[in-house]
């Protein structure tokens, strides 16, 4: 396409802005002290409970950071206030300094009707449950569900998600409204609950003077530091000469017109009528080069939370198949796409057995396409002693779907 709205761009290049885009062509930092800043360049990291050989944040920073240590996340930057806990459209931990792009929907009449219902529940069964609770951390400061020892006995009939007593009900509502931050995360990931006001200061806490379409362009933008490439779905321009976007219900062309850095542009592959978001500055951002590290990617790394872009940029398909029953599952439990030198060449499993502080590495599934030479077969068993020191286990062992490439 000629239109300067619309860039034509060859794979090669837009594997490269993916990669990137999401600080994985490069170390971005050695130890616990380049955490914060890894995190701010990403702004969200996706969370999750599941921990086979770390959790899904500790596998995010290890592909960034190279001696990154299992846990350093929540140790470090809940520590020094500069995370919330939000829902985007996934649970994510996110920076503050976005947080009152969140705020405007942190209200009753916004919340999910589920959410509604339970919240008429939870009343009628203790009158004044929120007041109670916030007065609770009021006086005696950060807590769990466990501490509230009264409330935390009172297991209702109804249901909750992820919670079945009264306390660890009214502590994630004033969560979902905004009262209340997850202050902390313990090895056991339990969340300790603060009020926001003492949490945040004011500045942090005000909410921003935008009409809807205005947040929706800075979520956008924040997102798009996460990741870079958003699918539009088809995009062309009509007779009048304007942009038009197909898929999307909430991208607005105007977001594509402006003549800055700071606002985003459309590429399409070659010949193809798929729009692709990327950052205004994507030009520069072709000019970074790739180092020969071999890097495990979280299952829930941005790099391949859109499974169909993953298919169509890197040709590689990925289901993360935890909750299928093992007959379905095609590739295995919880699988780790392997990315090297700008390509994803296969897939492992990982797991650590804790009573004997073995780290398991098994089911690797190499890309067809993808033969191993030494300088590959030596990044892979260099990811391996960096995932050991990260777990701090004292043996590494290997199956023969990895033995048999040596």
């Amino acid at each position: 396409m000629t239109d300067n709205r619309i860039n034509d761009i060859s794979k090669e290049n837009l594997r490269k802005l993916a990669i990137v885009g999401t600080h994985h062509h490069q170390w971005q930092g050695k130890d616990k002290q380049d955490i914060l800043n890894v995190f701010k360049q990403q702004v969200m990291v996706q969370l999750d409970p599941l921990n086979p050989a770390g959790r899904n944040h500790d596998i995010f920073f290890s592909s960034r950071i190279k001696n990154y240590k299992i846990a350093d996340f929540q140790k470090t930057v809940y520590s020094i206030k500069e995370v919330f806990e939000a829902y985007f459209p996934n649970l994510m931990a996110i920076t503050k300094e976005h947080f009152s792009l969140f705020l405007p929907q942190m209200k009753k009449e916004f919340m999910h009707k589920y959410y509604q219902s339970r919240l008429e529940k939870m009343e009628k069964l203790h009158k004044g449950i929120l007041n109670e609770a916030r007065s609770f951390i009021l006086e005696n400061g950060p807590c769990k569900a466990v501490d509230m020892s009264e409330m935390a006995s009172v297991k209702p009939e109804f249901t909750f998600w992820k919670t079945s007593n009264l306390a660890g009900m009214s502590l994630e509502m004033l969560w979902i409204l905004g009262t209340a931050v997850i202050v902390d995360r313990d090895s056991n990931w339990r969340k300790t609950y603060g009020l926001t006001e003492n949490y945040f200061d004011e500045t942090t806490r005000s909410e921003v003077q935008l009409t809807d379409d205005e947040i929706s362009y800075r979520k956008f933008l924040a997102k798009q530091k996460s990741y870079p490439l958003v699918n539009l779905g088809k995009v062309q321009l009509t007779k009048n000469n304007k942009l038009s976007i197909g898929k999307q219900k909430r991208i607005f062309p105007d977001w594509f017109c402006k003549d800055d850095e700071t606002s985003p542009k459309i590429v399409s592959l070659e010949e193809s009528q798929k729009g692709i978001a990327v950052p205004g500055n994507w030009e520069k951002m072709l000019a970074s080069k790739l180092d020969s590290e071999m890097r495990a990617i979280a299952p829930l790394d941005p790099l391949i939370w859109d499974r169909e872009l993953l298919s169509h940029v890197f040709d590689f398909d990925y289901t993360w198949e935890v909750y299928k029953i093992p007959k379905d599952r095609k590739w295995g439990y919880y699988v780790f796409p392997l990315l090297y030198q700008g390509e994803l060449i296969g897939r492992l499993e990982a797991k650590l057995e804790k009573k004997t502080k073995t780290l398991k590495m098994f089911n690797f599934q190499k890309q067809a396409d993808f033969n191993f030479d030494n300088s590959a077969e030596s990044a892979l068993f260099n990811l391996f002693n960096r995932w050991q020191n990260s777990l701090s286990a004292e043996e590494l062992i290997y199956d023969k779907s990895i033995s048999s490439i040596k």
